[in-house]
């Protein structure tokens, strides 16, 4: 590992809020398995496993946290939060406010073909930094971590996801406008972990973007941002 990569990680851990006594455990965490797959040696590890555990401690860590804030909820409700607490298009969103992205280390044909782009990519790389804290620090610090992360979002009223697609479609219907088309603009990621791109268009014009783990999840968040831009209230 370079001095520059050191200096990088060591900053990633100040917006984590933990310094690890094994900094190659996150650098492991953000190593992609394309550049493994290049490697010469063949001694690079990749975080495709970090990334299998990271994502069995975030579903647990936020399911106790949804327990919490609510013991005695209703269990479908709280299973519609958590979907959409760690949905991809979340996840994505976390990792780039950590500035992750800028970290991953891939191979050079990933990097040519645009990977560093790829919000699949983000949120694996979320997940496996998550493993990498909990095998630094055991479940508190992931739980300290993914606390603090989630918290704010944890304490809105509309946890659960509304329906924004109908919402939107309302709206349009009321102004007397067309009803919103969706149309997919890309997949991503392997078959077991697909990732969808959805443009909603109105008239014609696409408006916005969403991703999700399904075509329907997608679509909502699609809804979501065209409402946002709408200034309608979510």
């Amino acid at each position: 590992m370079t001095p520059e990569r050191e200096g990088r990680l060591h900053a990633l851990e100040e917006r984590l809020g933990r310094c690890f006594s094994r900094l190659a455990l996150l650098d492991h965490a953000l190593t992609h398995a394309s550049l493994a797959n290049e490697a010469l040696a063949g001694d690079v590890r990749h975080n495709e496993p970090l990334e299998f555990l990271g994502d069995s401690i975030l579903g647990f860590i936020v399911s106790d946290l949804l327990h919490q804030r609510d013991p005695d909820g209703d269990e479908g409700t709280k299973s519609k939060a958590r979907a959409h607490l760690v949905s991809a298009a979340s996840l994505s969103t976390r990792a780039a406010a950590l500035g992750l992205p800028d970290l991953l280390l891939l191979g050079r044909g990933e990097e040519k073909t645009g990977g560093r782009e790829k919000a699949a990519l983000w949120a694996n790389a979320y997940e496996a930094v998550i493993a990498a804290l909990y095998l630094d620090g055991g479940l508190e610090a992931a739980h300290r971590f993914v606390r603090r992360e989630f918290e704010a979002e944890m304490a809105s009223e509309d946890l659960e996801g509304r329906d924004h697609k109908s919402r939107l479609q309302e709206l349009l219907q009321g102004r007397g406008q067309t009803v919103p088309e969706y149309v997919v603009a890309a997949e991503e990621g392997p078959s077991h972990r697909r990732i969808f791109r959805v443009r909603c268009l109105i008239g014609g014009e696409a408006v916005s973007e969403g991703e999700g783990s399904s075509k329907k999840a997608a679509q909502q968040e699609a809804a979501r941002t065209a409402l946002e831009g709408m200034g309608s209230p979510r």
